[in-house]
Formats: structure tokens, sequence, C-alpha cells
């Protein structure tokens, strides 16, 4: 008995030096935005030691082991553990995490966890692409996502988005390869993708098979990108401001020659040709000492008309909290974009002509719990464009244009400050910089809103697990151009030697501006959902299931397309959804939809489009939980098989019917007196529908060694039948233009993955993620003309396969040789085959490499594309309509036949050597690009050194289009540049972005 009372006098003795040694920590849990509520905080080691963070992310912990080491954890972020120490006030960091098992990613109409999809869906947060510094949402996922593919045609504010495809592409139908795009569940275009602000994202998924998008049926053939914007969470009220300015220069910069170097080549080409040269010797010697500025003049017009850096500025505010029964999230933005065209405005002339873009963005996300079993959303966003550019048209197209300027045309000013002209040109234009100055702008105004009322009421007095929502959402788009313009300004001819001005034309004033307008889009749409969703557990069994009605109706007026203008486009349908999971290890999924669209008559109007998906957890059979499988968190086979549809169409919206057309005046009798007529159109197609696709996906998901691994793999093939296409082997002789039918096929197969790693050492924490895309596709069927020759023939290859000459050397005048494909001693039409490749990749991939220490952090992010061609023609690189460029000086010479990287240089724009009159392999090249695509470094600033009332602060420089590394020269284009084109569009930007971001 002694003993029991020693033993229990000892323990109560030794209670207050046990006590003493407990470890007491508090402090706070954030991400880049923010403190974060509802953190997991355990001790390592310790069962049931453990607490949460409250709203405003704090918390306050007493330790009961040794070991002293906390572990942080969160949906959606990496785990971090710590070692802490008594008293210690932390500040905790989590980084964004995508691939852990409790993921959950948004498809259509609902969210997925990762463990338990089936289907193929790629995922990124918003935050992860919240700093990088474009205006356009689609150029920021460029390398972030597996079988996204983008290609930014153009840097010009406002005008800069990247067209995108998802999986390539599968249909010879030129509008029949754009995604279906969803933003809270409103339709959008390519366009309004591109006015988001970004600040307003919390994630965007890309559904990419049968199994995610038939439930969208009609509209599921080419993949569907969905965008869902932030809302708020119960807590105090958080307020986070981010200010952001920006430096933009041209990716790549045109070097052109001097007029000296230009001028010598223009003597060389009328040589070639048999002329006389232009320029004396004399001449020349003024070019080369450059001593006389105004009668041999020499002026870089790129460098005179563009400014090297321009400005961009971006602010954004929001708000958001709430209590259980009301929670929102408000924001609003302002975004501004320069364009790099310098000033040439006068006291005369106060009109703004340069290049610009204005955006200005609201939005209002309202949830309400109205009862304890029904819950009302209200969303309302607004966005409100400016887009401005000069009445004096493409100005970088001007520049390259040697038809309308050259180096030596004219001075920049006349020595009295008067405008020059182009007085050795056939336009006599004035000089580019007289035009910018005086003759205005075209300002296009786009004002969009939308609006979504729903709500959620729960079921479960009729069955638990049963819920009912209803959605009705409206948008509406008006847009209106004003042009405030005038003609050419007075311009002369200077002479220097007469010291005389001589007028260009009949007037010696300007005159007054005109100012007009233009109404351009204005339309409505209004989707109606309603919908059934159960999801409910037995046991092991886990059930999910969807009943769905959609109508959607889209009304339309454009000032330049008067058929159809506001009548209703109409589409409706239901879909049903089924999924069940036994433990999470074997998953069904089966869906279909039946829907329809009025563009088709109405027994050709629905169709079925049904889908179904296995998925098989192998890591959760018993024999993955010994010892030598442990570090397997995740092991998931996966396919799904369905048929999805198009109903994206060319031309005529009712393809069904017959069309009748204006034809213009037609004169009778022996007088010219112009009388209106009607011409018969293309033939109807009573028989016209939809474009089917069946898609199989089979593909592997994997989280290895505690998720810190993560990998998914996924292999395509998709057939695109019953495509629309217009027949081109009817005889021209029938006299009428044939209706498309629905009779081409293409296959589109390939594959595209993700592969992650995320871990720490101490408190620096690292990741490394690469994302890889391939497809390749191959028409089968397009009713085509049997050709001469096989080798002509467009079936069996890509589509928008290139076709020319094959080159095989130089000739002993310089020109390009042809391979004489036929062998009849002639190059011509038959000569032709295919050469290159598609103007869209084939192959891209992306490597995001990314650090953080303490409240130090870095993320890199390399981006590249191969398996692609372009060709650059007109002004872009030909003698005398392009501007002498530097390829030039490496053209046929006798001296240069051995190491001549262009042909012999001539004034005839139709000569063999013209890509645009004679494409071959020799201009078509196969290119491929690495880039620098962003760059971000950021600092946390520590709780302990910010004023009170701020929560967090963060400063950070990020970079966008840095560095471009690309495998040819013969070009100075963009690698992005559309092929067959002139590559003159205002050129894409490199930006570099200081940012501040401070949360109240």
């Amino acid at each position: 008995m002694k003993k029991y009372l020693y033993a229990i006098l000892l323990i109560f003795l030794m209670s207050p030096i046990i006590s003493f040694a407990q470890t007491r920590v508090s402090g706070i849990v954030k991400d880049a935005s923010g403190p974060l509520p509802g953190v997991s905080i355990k001790e390592k080691g310790v069962e049931r030691s453990g607490t949460s963070t409250d709203v405003n992310g704090k918390f306050t912990m007493v330790l009961r082991g040794q070991a002293n080491v906390l572990v942080f954890s969160s949906i959606g972020f990496q785990s971090q553990e710590l070692k802490v120490q008594d008293g210690q006030k932390l500040e905790v960091i989590l980084q964004a995490s995508n691939r852990s098992l409790d993921e959950v990613v948004v498809v259509g109409f609902g969210k997925a966890k990762r463990i338990t999809t089936t289907g193929s869906v790629s995922a990124i947060k918003g935050a992860e692409i919240r700093e990088v510094p474009t205006s356009s949402v689609q150029n920021a996922l460029q390398g972030k996502l597996p079988g996204f593919i983008a290609q930014q045609r153009s840097g010009q504010p406002g005008r800069d988005a990247s067209d995108f495809f998802i999986r390539g592409v599968s249909s010879l139908n030129k509008d029949g390869n754009q995604p279906l795009i969803i933003v809270d569940d409103i339709e959008y275009s390519y366009e309004q993708l591109s006015q988001i602000n970004v600040n307003e994202i919390e994630s965007i998924s890309i559904l990419k098979d049968a199994s995610t998008t038939a439930i969208y049926g009609i509209k599921g053939a080419n993949g569907v990108l969905i965008v869902t914007t932030r809302r708020g969470s119960a807590g105090a009220p958080k307020i986070n401001v981010r200010v952001e300015t920006g430096l933009q220069a041209p990716v790549k910069k045109p070097t052109f020659l001097n007029s000296y170097e230009s001028a010598l080549l223009v003597n060389e080409a009328l040589t070639n040709d048999g002329q006389s040269p232009q320029f004396s010797d004399e001449d020349l010697e003024h070019f080369r000492k450059g001593d006389d500025p105004y009668g041999h003049p020499d002026v870089n017009w790129y460098k005179e008309i563009f400014k090297p850096i321009s400005l961009q500025y971006n602010g954004n505010i929001d708000i958001s909290g709430g209590a259980e029964a009301v929670k929102y999230f408000i924001s609003g933005g302002a975004f501004t974009q320069n364009g790099n065209v310098r000033t040439f405005q006068d006291a005369e002339n106060q009109v703004n002509p340069n290049y610009y873009y204005r955006r200005f963005n609201f939005r209002s996300n309202l949830d309400v719990q109205a009862s304890k079993t029904l819950n009302l959303r209200f969303d309302l966003s607004g966005r409100f464009n400016r887009v401005n550019a000069p009445y004096a048209g493409n100005i970088v197209g001007e520049v390259y244009d040697f038809s309308r300027i050259h180096p030596y045309s004219a001075p920049f000013l006349n020595p009295n400050g008067s405008y020059a002209y182009a007085s050795d040109t056939k336009g006599l234009l004035p000089t580019i910089n007289a035009r910018l100055a005086t003759q205005g702008y075209k300002l296009e105004r786009r004002n969009d809103l939308n609006v979504l009322f729903g709500g959620t009421q729960k079921l479960d007095a009729l069955t638990k697990g049963l819920s009912f929502i209803g959605r009705v959402a409206y948008a509406s788009v008006e847009s209106n151009a004003r042009l405030q313009r005038r003609e050419n300004p007075p311009s002369y001819l200077y002479d220097p030697d007469s010291d005389t001005y001589t007028l260009n034309g009949p007037t010696y004033t300007s005159g007054n501006y005109l100012l007009s307008a233009e109404q351009g889009l204005f339309n409505h749409r209004v989707n109606i959902q309603a919908y059934f969703n159960y999801d409910r557990s037995f046991g092991s069994h886990n059930v999910h299931g969807m009943l769905l009605y959609n109508r959607e109706s889209y009304k339309e007026k454009n000032l330049f397309v008067n058929a159809n203008n506001w009548i209703p486009q109409n589409f409706q349908g239901t879909t049903f959804k089924a999924i069940y999971d036994y433990k999470e290890k074997y998953i069904v999924d089966f869906s279909a939809a039946y829907n329809g669209s009025d563009r088709f008559k109405a027994n050709n109007r629905f169709g079925l489009f049904p889908a179904v998906s296995l998925g098989y957890s192998i890591s959760k059979e018993n024999f993955f939980r010994k010892e030598a499988l442990e570090f397997v968190d995740l092991l998931k086979v996966r396919a799904s098989y369905g048929v999805v549809g198009s109903d994206k169409v060319e031309g005529n919206r009712y393809l069904y019917d017959q069309v009748y057309l204006p034809q213009p005046g037609v004169s009778f009798g022996e007088t010219n007196n112009p009388e209106n007529s009607i011409i018969e159109g293309p033939l109807g197609n009573p028989d016209v529908a939809w474009e089917k696709q069946k898609e199989f996906d089979l593909g592997v998901d994997a989280n290895l060694f505690g998720s810190k691994l993560n990998v998914t793999v996924d292999y395509f093939n998709n057939m695109r039948y019953r495509q629309l296409i217009k027949p081109t082997s009817l005889p021209l002789n029938i006299g009428v233009e044939a209706s498309p039918k629905n009779i081409a096929r293409v296959r589109n197969k390939g594959f595209d993955g993700e592969l992650g790693y995320r871990s720490n050492a101490g408190n620096f924490s690292y990741n490394v993620s690469a994302v890889f895309s391939y497809f390749k596709n191959k028409i089968l069927f397009k009713d085509e003309p049997s050709p001469a020759y096989p080798w002509l023939r467009e079936t069996g290859h890509s589509i928008n396969q290139p076709f020319g000459y094959t080159f095989i050397g130089f000739d002993d005048k310089g020109n390009l040789k042809y391979k004489d494909f036929n062998e009849d001693g002639v190059i011509d039409e038959s000569d032709k085959t295919a050469i290159g490749k598609p103007n869209l990749p084939s192959t891209s991939y992306g490597l995001t490499l990314g650090g953080r220490y303490k409240g130090f952090s870095i993320n890199v992010l390399f981006q590249g594309t191969a398996g692609y061609s372009f060709v650059v023609k007109g002004t872009g690189i030909e003698p005398f309509q392009s501007q002498f460029q530097p390829i030039h000086q490496q053209r046929w010479t006798p001296e240069n036949s051995q190491n001549a990287q262009f042909p012999r240089l001539t004034t005839n724009p139709t000569s063999i050597n013209s890509p645009a009159a004679y494409l071959s392999d020799f201009w078509l090249i196969d290119a491929k690009y690495l880039r620098l695509k962003t760059l971000e470094l950021g600092y946390q600033i520590p709780n302990k050194a910010l004023p009170l009332g701020i929560s967090n602060a963060r400063i950070y420089l990020s970079g966008y289009n840095l560095l471009t590394w690309t495998n040819y020269s013969k070009y100075q284009q963009d690698p992005e540049v559309e092929s067959n084109t002139a590559g003159d569009t205002y050129l894409n930007q490199r930006v570099i972005n200081l940012g501040f971001q401070v949360g109240l």
C-alpha cells in the first residue's frame, strides 16, 4: 500500500515539471493570397494531438510529444512539416498541390475526386496563373495543361489572345474544332474568355474524353474548357488589393537593311533582269556616307515608328467573407495595355492614334443559405472593353511593305517640319509618321453582362442524398466602333539643291475630322438548367446520379450579316449520368445525352450521345498494402469509350434550305440601266446533320511516395465521321454550288500526360512538373476529285497538309530547282506533293520549376512546341514586296553559289523563286521553338513587419515570353506566326512586370 502512495505522491510532485516541459506554439497559416481557414495541424507521431486554423488562419496548440514536429495539411495544398520550439510564433505558407488523393476537379455540371475519376480531366488553380502578366487567360495556360494546344498569332493590345484546341483538330470544317467554353454555366466565345480577369478565377478544367464531354452531347466533340470563378467563405471580411506595372517590348524585332545596302541589292536585281541600275555610283556614295539626308534619305522606319518599350498596368481589389447564412465574393479590376507606336500628335491633331486596350471588370458572387435545405446563388459580372488602333491601318505591315515606303523614299520630316511623302512609289503616300499623326483612329467598344440565378434544394426528406438544382443564366454582348478620321495630310517633296517644296496633291490643309460610328455585335443568350442530383453511400458502395434538362436560346444582330438577324438559335437536351464505385476500387461511369439543335431539319435535329468509362484502383487491393509497395498511394487504370457531336457548320445557318441570293444590277435592252436580280445559291440538303465522333481513351493515374510524385498518362484514339464538307468531286458545269454533306472522315490519335514531384528539405520546398501532348490526324475520306497522280491526293494526309514543290538545289542562274515528279520535263501543278507539316504543332510541352524558402519563392516555366511548319510570303520576305532584310544579303550570286541561302534577286513577283507563286519546301520550314514562357520571383513579407490591420503582403517580379530559341534563320517572324501570310501582324510582346499584393 505504501508503494502506491509513494508513486501517487511522486507523480503529484513531478506534474509541474511535466507541465513545464510541454511545448506551446501559435501562429498563422497562409497561401499566396492570404490567411487559410480550416487547415489541419497535427503533432507528428502523437495520436489525437491536433487542431485547425480559425477563420483568420490563426491557431494555438500545446504539443504532448517530444519530437516537436507539426504537420500542416489542407485539400489542394502540399502538406508541410515543421520542427517547432516552445513559445515560437509561426508563419506557415502552404504551397498549392494539384495532385493529392483528395483533389477535387470541376467537371460538367459538378465536381469529382481525382481518386474516383474515370475520365480524362486536366485542371489548374487560378492562383497558379494569377501573376502571369498577360491580359488573356488562354495565353497564361500554354505549357500548363496536357492536351491544351495554343498559338498566339498577334501581340496587339486587346487582340493578343491565343487560338487554342484540345487534343489537336479532327474536323475539316474550319470552325468545327473550337472547344466548348463554359464559364460558371454560361457558354463563352474565344474572345469572351480572353476578357476575363484572372483574379476572378478559382480553377480551370479541360475535359478531354467522351466520358467527361458526352453530357454536352452535340457540343462536346472538340473538348470542353470549364472556368469556375471564386466564391466567398464564412469568416471575417478579407480584402485583397493587387497592383502591377509592366514593361512591354517585342519578342523578335525585325531588322531591315539601310538605304545603301538596299540600293545595292536593287541595282543587282535590275541587272539580273536585264535592266539598267536605278542608282548611280554617286547616289550609292551619298547613301554610304549619309551626307545628304534630304536628297538621299536613310530612314529606319521601324525604329522611327515604334518605341523600344511601352507600359501596361493592372489593378484588382476583391472582398470576400460572410457568415453561414450569407457568403460573398466581390471584385473589381482595371487593365491598361499601351501600344508600341510613338506619339506623333501635334497641336492641331489632338487625337490618340496609338494602339491601346482598356478593360474594366466587376463581379459579385453571392451565396445565401435560405433555409437548412435550400441554398441560393446569385452571380453578376460585367466587362467593359476599349480597343483602339490607328486609322492608318496595320502599322507593322506598313513598315514591312516595300511598295509603300523605302528607306530612301523620303526623310522623316522636311527641314521646315512639314510632312514628306514617298515620291518614288506608285501610291505617293505621305510617310507613315505623317498619316499616324493626322489620320485619326478607330475605337472599338464592347460591353458584356452576365447574370445567373440558381438554387439547390436538398430532398433528404424524400431520400437521403437527393437534391434538385435549378439555374437561369443570361448573357449579353453589345459592341460598336467610333471612327475619327480624315484623308491624307498635305505632304511635300523637298529639293535640297533649290531649297524648294513641291506639294503632293491638290490641298494645303488637312481638313476636318469626319466622325462616324459602326454597330457591331448585339446578342443575347439565355440558358435554363434543371436537374436532380443523387449522391449516397451504402457502406462500401458509393452511388452518384444526375438527370438534367438543359435549354438555350441565342439571338444575334449583326450590321454586316443581315440573314437570320435576331432569329433565335435554339439548343435543347436531356442528360443522364450514373456513377458507381466499390470502396473507391472499382468504378463505373455511364452517361448519355439526348439533345439537338434547330440548325437541322426536324427529323435530323436530335441525337443520342452515350459514353461509358471504367476505373480500377489497383492500389486499393490488399497486396498493395504490403511493405514492398507501401510507397504507392494511388495506382489507377481507367478507360472510356463514347460518341459525341458537333453542330458547328460554315456558311448559311440553315443548310437544309434552298438559298437565293441578290445579284448585282443586270442591264436589259440597249441602255445601261441596271436592275436588281436574284440568283440561285447553294443547293439545300434536307439530310444534313451534326458531325459525330467516336472517342476511346486509356489512362493511368499514379501517386507515389506520400503523393510527392504524381503521374498521369492518357492515350486517345478518336474518329470524326459524318463531317460536313462541300463535295468537290462534282463537275463545275452543273452551274450551281452544292450544299455540304455529312460524308468526310478523319482519325485523330495521340497521347498526353503530366509528371510532377513536390517535396521539401527543411524550410525549402520545391516542385518540378512536366506536361506533354502529341496528336496526329489523318484524313480517311473527303470526296475529292481523282487526281492525275497519287501524290496529289489529300486523302491520307493530315488536315491542312501543305502541298508544294520539292526543292533540289539552285540552277546555274541562281533560280530554285524543283523535282519533276511525273518526269515530263515541265514543272507545273502535277509536280506538287505533300511537303512539310500543317501549321498547328503536333507536339507541345512545358516544364515548370518552383521553389520556396521562408518568404521567398521562384517559379519558372519553359514552354515549347514542335512538329509544325510555316511559310512567310509577300511583304514578309519577297524582294521588292518586303523591305530588304539580312537574309537577302545571302542570296545566290556566281561568287556565293555554294553558300547561298536565298535565290537570286529579281523584280518579278511571280517568278519561280516566289513562295506565293511557287510554294516549295525551300520556303516551308519545319519549325520548333522553346520559350522561357514565365518567370516569377516573389517575397512574402513577414507578419511582424506589417503595419497594424494588414494581414499579409507580397511583392513579386514576373516575366512573360522572356527568351525564345528557334531552329530557323530564314525568317524574322515569331515562331507562332500564321503560315501563308506576310507575318506582319502586331509583334508578340515580352513583358516584365512588378506587382504588389496586400491583404487586409
